[in-house]
């Protein structure tokens, strides 16, 4: 998956990037808050995107940490466009259009350890009915062909979805991608976090069902649009 933007820090000329940290521990496991702030070169690259082309935010709710031995529980998935509006009510002048969604639990083929389904409520119960990854793979991938990609900790589930497709003899996607911490690092420094949850919080966006698929993927999704304007006021 080709190219990933976050990695280098904003600011930094090639070959001085940083590299990805752990920041100390996340209220999700898995979830480092370590990203880099964009470079001057991914944020001009982001915004000759923005108003152009489709995004797609997604989360993986997962068995654990590792995609090598831990399987996707649950995916959640928004496609939306940004689109320009002066005069919004908001006084921000661009806001995240939703096209549609893709929601569905999945499989692991293992059992969900009890102190992870106690994170995000799925339980093995839930997810006795519910298609393998190779089988919602059919519908997920097509569902972002085309689009960019928006994820919170995006290594964390970019990783999953390597994983995942290698096991199930699929190709891994070829989608760029985005990091919602790298773009709110980059947006406004300074705060104490960067989980979702916290970010949530600093810009009024109301989680229903935290780390959950669907509603940690609108989140993302409303995450990034505040950011985008916050990044185009200071441009």
């Amino acid at each position: 998956m080709s190219p990933y933007y976050g990695r280098r820090g904003y600011g930094s000329r090639p070959g001085e990037g940083r590299s990805f940290g752990r920041a100390g521990p996340s209220s999700r496991p898995g979830r480092s808050h370590g990203a880099s702030r964009l470079s001057i070169d991914d944020v001009d690259a982001l915004f000759s995107a923005v108003g152009r082309v489709r995004f797609v935010a997604f989360d993986f709710e997962t068995t654990g940490l590792s995609p090598e031995r831990d399987r996707v529980v649950e995916i959640g998935a928004v496609a939306f466009r940004m689109v320009m509006d002066e005069a919004g009510p908001d006084g921000r002048p661009w806001r995240a259009d939703e096209e549609c969604s893709y929601e569905t639990l999945v499989h692991p083929g293992r059992p969900i350890p009890p102190e992870v389904s106690a994170i995000h409520g799925i339980d093995d119960l839930a997810v006795s009915g519910a298609p393998s990854f190779a089988e919602a793979a059919a519908r997920f991938l097509p569902f972002i062909d085309g689009s960019i990609l928006v994820a919170h900790n995006a290594p964390f589930d970019l990783g999953f979805l390597r994983a995942e497709t290698a096991r199930a003899g699929l190709e891994n996607p070829p989608n760029p991608a985005y990091d919602t911490i790298a773009i709110a690092k980059t947006a406004i420094s300074g705060l104490p976090s960067y989980s979702l949850k916290a970010l949530a919080s600093a810009f009024g966006i109301v989680q229903t069902a935290a780390h959950r698929g669907g509603d940690d993927a609108r989140v993302c999704m409303n995450l990034f649009s505040h950011c985008i304007n916050l990044i185009h006021t200071s441009k």
